[in-house]
Protein backbone atom coordinates (compact mmCIF):
# COMPACT_ATOMS: atom_id res chain seq x y z
CA UNK A 1 0.00 0.00 0.00
CA UNK A 2 1.47 3.00 -0.74
CA UNK A 3 1.59 6.30 1.63
CA UNK A 4 -0.85 8.71 1.53
CA UNK A 5 0.13 12.06 0.74
CA UNK A 6 -0.16 13.64 4.07
CA UNK A 7 1.02 11.40 6.88
CA UNK A 8 1.07 12.72 10.18
CA UNK A 9 2.18 10.10 12.15
CA UNK A 10 5.38 10.41 9.87
CA UNK A 11 5.70 13.81 9.61
CA UNK A 12 9.68 13.03 10.95
CA UNK A 13 11.66 12.40 7.56
CA UNK A 14 13.79 9.09 7.55
CA UNK A 15 16.69 8.34 9.65
CA UNK A 16 19.63 6.79 7.70
CA UNK A 17 21.38 4.90 10.64
CA UNK A 18 24.63 4.32 9.35
CA UNK A 19 26.45 4.82 6.59
CA UNK A 20 29.19 2.63 5.00
CA UNK A 21 32.56 4.43 5.01
CA UNK A 22 33.94 5.00 2.07
CA UNK A 23 37.48 6.92 1.27
CA UNK A 24 36.72 10.85 0.98
CA UNK A 25 37.66 12.62 -2.42
CA UNK A 26 38.64 15.89 -2.68
CA UNK A 27 38.10 17.50 -5.79
CA UNK A 28 38.64 20.76 -4.35
CA UNK A 29 42.32 20.03 -5.91
CA UNK A 30 42.13 20.93 -9.16
CA UNK A 31 43.24 19.15 -12.36
CA UNK A 32 45.82 20.59 -14.33
CA UNK A 33 44.55 21.07 -18.00
CA UNK A 34 45.93 18.60 -20.83
CA UNK A 35 48.38 21.45 -22.10
CA UNK A 36 49.99 20.95 -18.82
CA UNK A 37 51.70 17.71 -20.24
CA UNK A 38 53.08 18.98 -23.07
CA UNK A 39 54.67 22.03 -21.62
CA UNK A 40 56.21 19.55 -18.64
CA UNK A 41 57.65 17.70 -21.74
CA UNK A 42 58.87 21.14 -23.39
CA UNK A 43 60.91 21.73 -19.77
CA UNK A 44 61.86 17.89 -20.31
CA UNK A 45 63.42 18.97 -23.73
CA UNK A 46 64.63 21.76 -22.76
CA UNK A 47 66.99 20.21 -20.02
CA UNK A 48 67.64 17.68 -22.83
CA UNK A 49 69.27 20.15 -24.86
CA UNK A 50 71.17 21.88 -22.24
CA UNK A 51 72.90 18.18 -21.59
CA UNK A 52 73.78 18.13 -25.06
CA UNK A 53 75.30 21.20 -25.15
CA UNK A 54 77.57 20.70 -22.16
CA UNK A 55 78.24 17.52 -23.59
CA UNK A 56 78.91 19.13 -26.70
CA UNK A 57 81.17 21.63 -24.52
CA UNK A 58 82.90 18.77 -22.64
CA UNK A 59 83.77 17.79 -26.54
CA UNK A 60 85.36 20.80 -27.60
CA UNK A 61 87.73 21.02 -24.12
CA UNK A 62 88.47 17.04 -24.30
CA UNK A 63 89.32 16.81 -28.07
CA UNK A 64 90.88 18.35 -30.91
CA UNK A 65 89.19 18.25 -33.82
CA UNK A 66 90.94 18.74 -37.44
CA UNK A 67 90.73 21.73 -39.20
CA UNK A 68 86.92 22.41 -40.29
CA UNK A 69 85.37 19.08 -38.79
CA UNK A 70 84.08 21.40 -35.41
CA UNK A 71 81.14 22.70 -37.43
CA UNK A 72 80.83 20.00 -39.20
CA UNK A 73 79.84 18.22 -35.63
CA UNK A 74 77.79 20.47 -34.49
CA UNK A 75 75.22 20.45 -37.50
CA UNK A 76 75.49 16.42 -37.24
CA UNK A 77 74.40 16.60 -33.67
CA UNK A 78 71.87 19.30 -33.97
CA UNK A 79 70.75 16.93 -36.98
CA UNK A 80 70.43 14.31 -34.30
CA UNK A 81 69.01 16.02 -31.30
CA UNK A 82 66.40 17.55 -33.56
CA UNK A 83 65.05 13.77 -34.61
CA UNK A 84 65.94 12.67 -31.32
CA UNK A 85 62.91 14.91 -29.80
CA UNK A 86 60.65 14.49 -32.89
CA UNK A 87 61.24 10.60 -31.59
CA UNK A 88 60.71 11.48 -28.05
CA UNK A 89 57.61 13.42 -28.67
CA UNK A 90 55.87 9.94 -30.21
CA UNK A 91 57.31 8.37 -27.21
CA UNK A 92 55.48 11.01 -25.16
CA UNK A 93 52.12 10.35 -27.22
CA UNK A 94 52.44 6.77 -26.31
CA UNK A 95 53.38 7.39 -22.80
CA UNK A 96 49.94 9.55 -22.15
CA UNK A 97 47.04 8.18 -24.35
CA UNK A 98 45.14 6.82 -22.01
CA UNK A 99 46.10 10.10 -19.39
CA UNK A 100 45.34 13.19 -21.75
CA UNK A 101 41.69 12.21 -22.88
CA UNK A 102 40.80 11.73 -19.08
CA UNK A 103 41.86 14.99 -18.27
CA UNK A 104 39.76 16.67 -21.22
CA UNK A 105 36.76 14.82 -19.90
CA UNK A 106 37.32 13.57 -16.37
CA UNK A 107 34.92 11.61 -14.68
CA UNK A 108 34.09 11.13 -10.74
CA UNK A 109 36.36 7.87 -10.58
CA UNK A 110 39.62 8.06 -11.39
CA UNK A 111 40.33 5.61 -14.62
CA UNK A 112 43.10 3.42 -13.66
CA UNK A 113 45.10 3.16 -16.95
CA UNK A 114 44.93 7.29 -16.98
CA UNK A 115 46.83 6.74 -12.87
CA UNK A 116 49.04 4.35 -14.09
CA UNK A 117 50.57 6.57 -16.56
CA UNK A 118 50.46 9.38 -14.31
CA UNK A 119 52.52 7.76 -12.12
CA UNK A 120 54.91 5.94 -14.12
CA UNK A 121 55.13 8.77 -16.66
CA UNK A 122 58.30 10.88 -15.21
CA UNK A 123 60.24 7.92 -14.93
CA UNK A 124 59.22 6.44 -18.23
CA UNK A 125 59.91 9.48 -20.20
CA UNK A 126 63.42 10.47 -18.35
CA UNK A 127 64.59 6.90 -19.53
CA UNK A 128 63.71 7.27 -23.00
CA UNK A 129 65.08 10.45 -22.75
CA UNK A 130 68.11 9.21 -21.57
CA UNK A 131 68.31 6.40 -24.27
CA UNK A 132 67.95 8.64 -26.93
CA UNK A 133 70.54 11.16 -25.78
CA UNK A 134 73.00 8.05 -25.79
CA UNK A 135 72.16 7.00 -29.23
CA UNK A 136 72.82 10.44 -30.34
CA UNK A 137 76.19 10.45 -28.48
CA UNK A 138 77.23 7.24 -30.29
CA UNK A 139 75.54 7.93 -33.57
CA UNK A 140 77.59 11.36 -33.50
CA UNK A 141 80.51 9.48 -32.57
CA UNK A 142 80.12 6.79 -35.21
CA UNK A 143 79.49 9.32 -37.86
CA UNK A 144 82.56 11.81 -36.94
CA UNK A 145 84.98 8.88 -37.28
CA UNK A 146 83.73 8.17 -40.70
CA UNK A 147 83.97 11.76 -41.77
CA UNK A 148 87.58 12.36 -39.85
CA UNK A 149 88.99 9.00 -39.99
CA UNK A 150 89.79 10.12 -35.97
CA UNK A 151 89.36 7.21 -33.90
CA UNK A 152 90.49 9.13 -30.76
CA UNK A 153 88.05 11.77 -31.51
CA UNK A 154 84.79 9.54 -31.80
CA UNK A 155 85.66 7.68 -28.25
CA UNK A 156 86.10 11.62 -26.90
CA UNK A 157 82.25 12.29 -28.52
CA UNK A 158 80.85 9.28 -27.27
CA UNK A 159 82.06 10.09 -23.58
CA UNK A 160 80.65 13.27 -23.82
CA UNK A 161 77.67 11.70 -24.91
CA UNK A 162 77.02 9.68 -22.42
CA UNK A 163 77.62 12.09 -19.80
CA UNK A 164 74.88 14.07 -21.13
CA UNK A 165 72.93 11.50 -21.40
CA UNK A 166 73.46 10.59 -17.29
CA UNK A 167 72.83 14.32 -16.81
CA UNK A 168 69.64 14.39 -19.14
CA UNK A 169 67.70 11.58 -17.89
CA UNK A 170 69.14 12.40 -14.11
CA UNK A 171 67.32 15.95 -14.41
CA UNK A 172 64.78 15.49 -16.68
CA UNK A 173 62.99 13.15 -14.15
CA UNK A 174 63.62 15.28 -11.41
CA UNK A 175 62.07 18.05 -13.40
CA UNK A 176 59.08 16.06 -15.01
CA UNK A 177 58.49 14.47 -11.23
CA UNK A 178 58.17 17.80 -9.78
CA UNK A 179 56.06 19.04 -12.45
CA UNK A 180 53.58 16.45 -12.61
CA UNK A 181 53.40 16.19 -8.72
CA UNK A 182 49.90 18.17 -8.39
CA UNK A 183 48.50 16.13 -11.22
CA UNK A 184 49.38 12.65 -9.47
CA UNK A 185 48.41 14.62 -5.88
CA UNK A 186 44.91 15.60 -8.07
CA UNK A 187 44.06 12.40 -9.25
CA UNK A 188 44.46 10.41 -5.82
CA UNK A 189 42.52 13.19 -3.91
CA UNK A 190 40.08 11.82 -5.77
CA UNK A 191 40.55 7.86 -5.52
CA UNK A 192 42.84 7.78 -2.30
CA UNK A 193 43.16 3.78 -2.82
CA UNK A 194 44.36 3.59 -5.77
CA UNK A 195 47.29 1.50 -6.16
CA UNK A 196 51.15 2.72 -6.22
CA UNK A 197 52.28 -1.02 -7.13
CA UNK A 198 51.39 -3.37 -9.30
CA UNK A 199 51.49 -3.74 -13.26
CA UNK A 200 51.83 -0.94 -15.47
CA UNK A 201 53.41 1.04 -12.72
CA UNK A 202 57.01 1.52 -12.16
CA UNK A 203 57.91 1.25 -8.76
CA UNK A 204 61.84 2.67 -8.04
CA UNK A 205 62.83 2.16 -4.55
CA UNK A 206 64.28 5.21 -2.75
CA UNK A 207 68.31 3.37 -1.89
CA UNK A 208 67.92 2.97 -6.02
CA UNK A 209 66.82 6.96 -6.45
CA UNK A 210 69.33 8.58 -4.69
CA UNK A 211 71.95 6.06 -5.68
CA UNK A 212 71.09 6.90 -9.41
CA UNK A 213 71.12 10.84 -8.41
CA UNK A 214 74.18 11.03 -6.36
CA UNK A 215 76.16 8.81 -8.09
CA UNK A 216 75.45 9.70 -11.58
CA UNK A 217 75.79 13.60 -11.21
CA UNK A 218 79.10 13.13 -9.08
CA UNK A 219 80.28 10.86 -11.64
CA UNK A 220 79.68 13.20 -15.00
CA UNK A 221 80.36 16.43 -12.41
CA UNK A 222 84.03 14.47 -11.47
CA UNK A 223 84.74 13.51 -15.09
CA UNK A 224 83.79 16.78 -16.59
CA UNK A 225 85.76 19.01 -13.91
CA UNK A 226 88.54 16.99 -13.74
CA UNK A 227 88.48 17.32 -17.74
CA UNK A 228 88.25 21.18 -17.40
CA UNK A 229 91.08 21.04 -14.43
CA UNK A 230 93.34 19.29 -16.56
CA UNK A 231 93.10 21.44 -19.26
CA UNK A 232 93.12 24.32 -17.38
CA UNK A 233 96.33 23.05 -15.94
CA UNK A 234 98.00 22.35 -18.78
CA UNK A 235 97.36 25.77 -20.38
CA UNK A 236 98.63 27.71 -17.31
CA UNK A 237 101.77 25.37 -16.94
CA UNK A 238 102.68 26.31 -20.48
CA UNK A 239 101.57 30.03 -19.89
CA UNK A 240 103.49 29.55 -16.35
CA UNK A 241 100.68 31.34 -14.64
CA UNK A 242 100.52 29.18 -11.38
CA UNK A 243 98.07 31.92 -10.24
CA UNK A 244 95.53 31.47 -12.62
CA UNK A 245 96.17 27.32 -12.11
CA UNK A 246 95.09 27.66 -8.69
CA UNK A 247 92.15 30.31 -9.56
CA UNK A 248 90.99 27.83 -12.46
CA UNK A 249 91.39 24.68 -10.23
CA UNK A 250 88.88 26.21 -7.83
CA UNK A 251 86.07 27.88 -10.31
CA UNK A 252 86.17 24.33 -11.65
CA UNK A 253 85.72 22.35 -8.03
CA UNK A 254 83.21 24.61 -6.82
CA UNK A 255 80.92 23.82 -10.24
CA UNK A 256 81.24 20.20 -9.32
CA UNK A 257 80.11 20.60 -6.10
CA UNK A 258 77.43 22.80 -7.24
CA UNK A 259 76.37 20.19 -9.52
CA UNK A 260 76.57 17.62 -7.35
CA UNK A 261 74.97 19.59 -4.61
CA UNK A 262 71.66 20.53 -6.85
CA UNK A 263 70.96 17.10 -7.83
CA UNK A 264 71.37 15.96 -4.56
CA UNK A 265 69.01 18.70 -2.61
CA UNK A 266 66.73 17.68 -5.38
CA UNK A 267 66.14 13.63 -4.50
CA UNK A 268 66.18 14.87 -0.83
CA UNK A 269 63.51 17.18 -1.68
CA UNK A 270 61.46 14.66 -3.91
CA UNK A 271 61.63 12.08 -0.83
CA UNK A 272 61.17 14.27 2.40
CA UNK A 273 58.35 16.21 0.73
CA UNK A 274 55.78 13.20 0.44
CA UNK A 275 57.28 12.22 4.36
CA UNK A 276 56.34 15.89 5.58
CA UNK A 277 52.77 15.49 4.41
CA UNK A 278 52.39 11.99 5.79
CA UNK A 279 54.12 12.59 9.17
CA UNK A 280 51.75 15.87 9.34
CA UNK A 281 48.65 13.57 8.28
CA UNK A 282 49.56 11.29 11.31
CA UNK A 283 50.49 13.40 14.10
CA UNK A 284 47.23 15.34 13.84
CA UNK A 285 44.97 12.51 13.35
CA UNK A 286 41.78 12.42 15.82
CA UNK A 287 39.76 9.73 16.30
CA UNK A 288 36.51 12.28 14.53
CA UNK A 289 39.04 11.75 11.62
CA UNK A 290 39.61 8.60 10.29
CA UNK A 291 37.98 9.58 6.88
CA UNK A 292 41.30 11.77 5.77
CA UNK A 293 43.55 10.03 3.50
CA UNK A 294 47.56 9.97 2.52
CA UNK A 295 48.21 10.97 -0.85
CA UNK A 296 50.60 8.33 -2.34
CA UNK A 297 51.73 10.06 -5.33
CA UNK A 298 55.00 7.44 -6.12
CA UNK A 299 55.56 3.85 -6.01
CA UNK A 300 58.63 4.29 -4.00
CA UNK A 301 58.38 2.79 -0.27
CA UNK A 302 57.09 6.48 1.02
CA UNK A 303 54.02 5.99 -1.30
CA UNK A 304 53.59 2.46 -0.06
CA UNK A 305 54.17 3.66 3.08
CA UNK A 306 51.38 6.17 2.54
CA UNK A 307 48.68 3.89 0.98
CA UNK A 308 49.32 1.14 3.71
CA UNK A 309 48.78 4.24 5.95
CA UNK A 310 45.36 4.53 3.87
CA UNK A 311 44.49 0.88 4.26
CA UNK A 312 44.92 1.29 7.83
CA UNK A 313 42.39 4.13 8.03
CA UNK A 314 40.24 2.44 5.99
CA UNK A 315 40.39 -0.35 8.93
CA UNK A 316 39.54 1.36 11.24
CA UNK A 317 37.28 3.52 10.14
CA UNK A 318 35.48 -0.11 8.62
CA UNK A 319 35.84 -1.59 12.92
CA UNK A 320 33.88 1.81 13.97
CA UNK A 321 31.26 1.31 11.07
CA UNK A 322 30.64 -2.43 12.25
CA UNK A 323 30.56 -1.40 15.82
CA UNK A 324 28.00 0.90 15.21
CA UNK A 325 25.81 -1.21 12.88
CA UNK A 326 26.96 -3.86 16.30
CA UNK A 327 25.41 -1.64 18.90
CA UNK A 328 22.00 -1.22 16.37
CA UNK A 329 21.33 -4.77 16.90
CA UNK A 330 22.77 -5.45 20.46
CA UNK A 331 23.38 -3.10 23.48
CA UNK A 332 27.11 -1.48 24.06
CA UNK A 333 27.29 -3.65 26.79
CA UNK A 334 26.90 -7.44 24.86
CA UNK A 335 29.11 -5.56 22.24
CA UNK A 336 31.78 -4.98 24.42
CA UNK A 337 31.46 -8.50 26.24
CA UNK A 338 31.67 -9.81 22.40
CA UNK A 339 34.49 -7.69 21.15
CA UNK A 340 36.49 -8.16 24.19
CA UNK A 341 36.52 -12.08 23.46
CA UNK A 342 33.81 -13.20 26.33
CA UNK A 343 31.69 -14.64 24.34
CA UNK A 344 30.43 -18.45 25.41
CA UNK A 345 27.27 -20.66 25.26
CA UNK A 346 26.12 -20.97 28.18
CA UNK A 347 25.30 -18.55 31.03
CA UNK A 348 25.64 -17.93 34.88
CA UNK A 349 23.06 -17.15 37.80
CA UNK A 350 22.64 -13.38 38.52
CA UNK A 351 20.28 -11.28 40.65
CA UNK A 352 19.03 -8.54 38.38
CA UNK A 353 16.20 -6.37 38.09
CA UNK A 354 13.59 -6.76 34.93
CA UNK A 355 11.32 -4.29 33.01
CA UNK A 356 8.62 -5.36 30.68
CA UNK A 357 6.78 -2.31 28.67
CA UNK A 358 3.53 -3.01 26.49
CA UNK A 359 1.81 -0.51 24.21
CA UNK A 360 -2.00 -0.41 25.59
CA UNK A 361 -4.58 -1.26 22.84
CA UNK A 362 -2.20 -1.07 20.23
CA UNK A 363 -3.81 -3.59 18.04
CA UNK A 364 -7.41 -1.58 17.53
CA UNK A 365 -5.39 1.75 17.79
CA UNK A 366 -3.33 0.61 14.14
CA UNK A 367 -6.42 -1.56 12.95
CA UNK A 368 -7.00 0.88 10.38
CA UNK A 369 -3.03 2.48 9.88
CA UNK A 370 -0.96 1.40 6.60
CA UNK A 371 1.81 -0.73 8.08
CA UNK A 372 4.29 1.73 7.46
CA UNK A 373 2.65 4.44 9.49
CA UNK A 374 2.40 1.82 12.03
CA UNK A 375 6.60 1.09 11.81
CA UNK A 376 7.01 4.91 12.34
CA UNK A 377 4.74 5.31 15.44
CA UNK A 378 6.53 2.05 16.78
CA UNK A 379 10.26 3.56 16.03
CA UNK A 380 9.47 7.17 17.65
CA UNK A 381 7.72 4.86 20.49
CA UNK A 382 10.89 2.96 21.10
CA UNK A 383 13.46 5.98 20.54
CA UNK A 384 12.15 7.41 23.55
CA UNK A 385 11.53 3.95 25.50
CA UNK A 386 15.14 3.01 24.88
CA UNK A 387 17.06 5.97 25.18
CA UNK A 388 15.60 6.40 28.43
CA UNK A 389 16.44 2.30 29.30
CA UNK A 390 20.14 3.23 28.11
CA UNK A 391 20.96 6.07 30.37
CA UNK A 392 20.08 4.67 33.32
CA UNK A 393 22.08 1.35 32.06
CA UNK A 394 19.44 -0.98 30.64
CA UNK A 395 20.33 -3.90 28.61
CA UNK A 396 17.59 -3.85 25.97
CA UNK A 397 17.03 -7.41 26.06
CA UNK A 398 14.47 -7.88 22.79
CA UNK A 399 11.89 -5.92 21.61
CA UNK A 400 8.88 -8.77 21.63
CA UNK A 401 6.32 -6.76 18.71
CA UNK A 402 4.87 -3.19 20.25
CA UNK A 403 6.70 -4.50 23.53
CA UNK A 404 10.13 -4.25 24.90
CA UNK A 405 12.03 -6.01 27.85
CA UNK A 406 14.88 -4.42 29.17
CA UNK A 407 17.62 -5.91 32.17
CA UNK A 408 19.15 -4.28 34.69
CA UNK A 409 22.51 -5.34 36.11
CA UNK A 410 23.42 -7.63 33.27
CA UNK A 411 26.07 -8.08 32.20
CA UNK A 412 27.52 -5.11 33.61
CA UNK A 413 26.60 -6.30 37.15
CA UNK A 414 25.43 -4.16 39.64
CA UNK A 415 24.15 -4.45 43.28
CA UNK A 416 20.28 -5.84 43.60
CA UNK A 417 19.53 -2.43 45.36
CA UNK A 418 21.08 -0.50 42.65
CA UNK A 419 19.56 -2.24 39.63
CA UNK A 420 16.14 -2.18 41.54
CA UNK A 421 16.33 2.14 41.54
CA UNK A 422 17.90 2.15 38.23
CA UNK A 423 14.60 0.17 36.65
CA UNK A 424 12.11 2.41 38.65
CA UNK A 425 13.91 5.68 37.38
CA UNK A 426 14.26 3.99 33.98
CA UNK A 427 10.22 3.48 34.33
CA UNK A 428 9.15 6.87 35.77
CA UNK A 429 11.44 8.93 32.83
CA UNK A 430 9.75 6.20 30.19
CA UNK A 431 6.31 7.71 31.69
CA UNK A 432 7.63 11.06 31.27
CA UNK A 433 8.89 10.85 27.97
CA UNK A 434 5.44 9.30 26.72
CA UNK A 435 3.60 11.98 27.74
CA UNK A 436 5.87 14.31 25.51
CA UNK A 437 5.51 11.92 22.88
CA UNK A 438 1.65 11.84 23.33
CA UNK A 439 1.60 15.20 22.80
CA UNK A 440 3.61 15.29 19.39
CA UNK A 441 0.81 12.88 18.62
CA UNK A 442 -2.05 14.39 19.88
CA UNK A 443 -0.79 17.50 17.51
CA UNK A 444 -0.32 15.36 14.51
CA UNK A 445 -4.13 13.80 14.75
CA UNK A 446 -2.89 10.33 15.97
CA UNK A 447 -4.32 9.20 18.93
CA UNK A 448 -2.24 8.94 21.83
CA UNK A 449 -0.30 5.60 23.11
CA UNK A 450 -1.22 3.90 26.86
CA UNK A 451 1.65 1.46 28.36
CA UNK A 452 1.77 -0.60 30.87
CA UNK A 453 4.99 -1.32 33.20
CA UNK A 454 5.98 -4.24 35.04
CA UNK A 455 9.51 -4.16 37.29
CA UNK A 456 10.49 -7.40 39.61
CA UNK A 457 13.82 -8.00 40.56
CA UNK A 458 15.13 -11.44 41.41
CA UNK A 459 17.41 -14.69 40.18
CA UNK A 460 17.94 -15.45 36.21
CA UNK A 461 19.71 -17.20 34.14
CA UNK A 462 22.21 -14.66 31.45
CA UNK A 463 24.09 -15.49 28.87
CA UNK A 464 24.15 -16.93 25.17
CA UNK A 465 21.79 -19.21 24.36
CA UNK A 466 21.08 -20.36 21.13
CA UNK A 467 23.47 -22.32 18.58
CA UNK A 468 27.21 -21.57 17.76
CA UNK A 469 25.49 -20.11 14.48
CA UNK A 470 23.39 -17.79 16.03
CA UNK A 471 23.36 -16.49 19.70
CA UNK A 472 21.36 -14.41 21.93
CA UNK A 473 22.54 -12.79 24.67
CA UNK A 474 19.15 -12.78 26.70
CA UNK A 475 17.75 -13.70 30.97
CA UNK A 476 15.67 -16.28 31.13
CA UNK A 477 14.19 -17.57 34.16
CA UNK A 478 11.13 -16.94 36.65
CA UNK A 479 12.07 -13.37 37.60
CA UNK A 480 11.32 -12.63 33.53
CA UNK A 481 8.24 -14.25 33.63
CA UNK A 482 7.15 -12.51 36.51
CA UNK A 483 8.30 -9.34 35.20
CA UNK A 484 6.39 -10.26 32.14
CA UNK A 485 3.14 -11.35 34.40
CA UNK A 486 3.50 -7.75 36.60
CA UNK A 487 3.13 -6.01 33.25
CA UNK A 488 0.19 -7.93 31.81
CA UNK A 489 -1.63 -7.01 35.48
CA UNK A 490 -0.90 -3.41 35.07
CA UNK A 491 -4.32 -2.93 33.08
CA UNK A 492 -6.07 -5.23 35.68
CA UNK A 493 -4.93 -3.14 38.86
CA UNK A 494 -5.25 0.44 36.87
CA UNK A 495 -1.93 1.39 36.95
CA UNK A 496 0.68 2.12 34.32
CA UNK A 497 3.86 1.25 36.47
CA UNK A 498 3.54 -1.62 38.73
CA UNK A 499 6.77 -3.03 40.85
CA UNK A 500 7.06 -6.46 43.04
CA UNK A 501 7.16 -6.68 46.15
CA UNK A 502 10.88 -7.88 46.27
CA UNK A 503 11.64 -4.58 44.50
CA UNK A 504 9.98 -2.60 46.62
CA UNK A 505 11.95 -3.73 49.43
CA UNK A 506 15.05 -2.81 47.57
CA UNK A 507 13.70 0.52 46.99
CA UNK A 508 13.06 1.24 50.74
CA UNK A 509 12.04 4.45 51.46
CA UNK A 510 13.30 6.38 48.58
CA UNK A 511 10.18 5.02 46.52
CA UNK A 512 6.82 6.47 46.81
CA UNK A 513 4.11 3.47 46.43
CA UNK A 514 0.45 2.98 46.21
CA UNK A 515 -1.61 0.65 48.77
CA UNK A 516 -0.31 -2.61 47.62
CA UNK A 517 -2.61 -5.18 45.51
CA UNK A 518 -2.72 -8.96 45.14
CA UNK A 519 -3.35 -9.97 42.04
CA UNK A 520 -3.07 -13.70 40.70
CA UNK A 521 -0.90 -13.76 37.82
CA UNK A 522 -0.58 -16.46 35.05
CA UNK A 523 1.27 -19.43 35.81
CA UNK A 524 1.50 -18.64 39.57
CA UNK A 525 0.34 -20.66 41.73
CA UNK A 526 -0.05 -18.24 45.01
CA UNK A 527 -0.88 -14.77 44.54
CA UNK A 528 1.24 -11.55 44.18
CA UNK A 529 1.34 -8.52 45.78
CA UNK A 530 1.98 -5.52 43.58
CA UNK A 531 2.46 -1.79 43.98
CA UNK A 532 2.27 1.04 41.93
CA UNK A 533 4.85 2.80 41.38
CA UNK A 534 4.29 6.83 42.21
CA UNK A 535 7.70 8.32 42.36
CA UNK A 536 11.30 8.32 43.54
CA UNK A 537 13.45 10.41 45.64
CA UNK A 538 16.57 10.94 44.12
Amino acid sequence: MNDPPHDPAGTSPRLRLLTRPIPVARPDLPLPPPGQLLRVFAGAIAIGSTAAAVGAYYVTLAAEFPPDALPHFFVILAALVVTSIAVVYLRHRRLVDRLEPWLRRPSDSVDLDAWRQALSWPARLSIFIGLSAVAVGLSAAAIMIVVTGDAWLGLHIAVGGLLAAVLDAIFAWLYTDAATRPLRRALIARSPMLPVTGPGIVRLGLGAKMAIVIVGVQLAGAVISGTLAYRGASAAVAAHEPTALALHILVVTAIGLLVSLSGCLLVTRHTTDPLRELTDLVGTLTPDQLSRRALPIGGDEVGQLSAAVNGMLGGLEERDFIKDAFTRYVTRQVRDVVLQGGLELGGELVTATILMADIRGFTPLVEHMPPKQVVRILNRYFTEMVEECMEHGGLIDKFIGDAILVVFGAPVRLAPELSARAAARAALGMQRRLARLNDALAAEGTQPLRIGVGVHTGEAIAGNIGAPQRLDYTLIGDSVNTATRIESACKEVGSDVLISEATRILLGDAASVGAPVTVHLKGKSRPTAVFPLLGLQP
